[in-house]
């Protein structure tokens, strides 16, 4: 009995290592039971430039201390993987990137592809954690059409 209670704690503390689940493309919590977001605006933010139709575009999730996991979902157009990241099918194809594994990061730099039609501001919705125990509700941010910041 108490092999099968230590094995459900490591199993639990495991969970989502390997990127978001399906059921964060909903509302982008992570759903790390019985763990409950932090309070407050977290504290990490994207940046980038502005978009232009059909182009690529690098965004950059930062902080003021390391985190472990991260799914971003765009309103429009669609993300690339890189070096430890997959994308995610939510409300379109590749509409949404997480990690693949939870190691620290200070920072992760995805690729976003916009639309190849003009589609005015993007929404961005990010969410980070820091670890298991550690993370917050989405923040958003816009991506806009041919302006130099991503506001959130």
């Amino acid at each position: 009995m108490l092999s099968l209670v230590l094995l459900s704690l490591v199993a639990g503390s495991l969970a989502h290592s390997t990127g978001a689940p399906q059921q964060a493309c909903r509302d982008g919590v992570p759903n790390h039971h019985p763990v409950a977001a932090m309070a407050g605006t977290a504290p990490f933010t994207i940046t980038g430039g502005a978009y232009t139709p059909g182009q690529h575009v690098h965004l950059t999730i930062s902080g003021n201390e390391p985190f472990r996991g991260f799914m971003i979902k765009a309103s429009e157009g669609s993300f690339q993987a890189g070096a430890n990241q997959q994308v995610m099918d939510c409300d379109g194809t590749a509409d949404a990137i997480t990690h693949t594994i939870n190691t620290d990061k200070s920072s992760v730099t995805v690729t976003y592809v916009a639309p190849a039609s003009a589609a005015g501001s993007i929404s961005l919705r990010l969410t980070v954690a820091v670890n298991h125990d550690k993370y917050w509700n989405p923040s958003l941010f816009t991506l806009s059409q041919n302006a130099d910041v991503i506001t959130g």
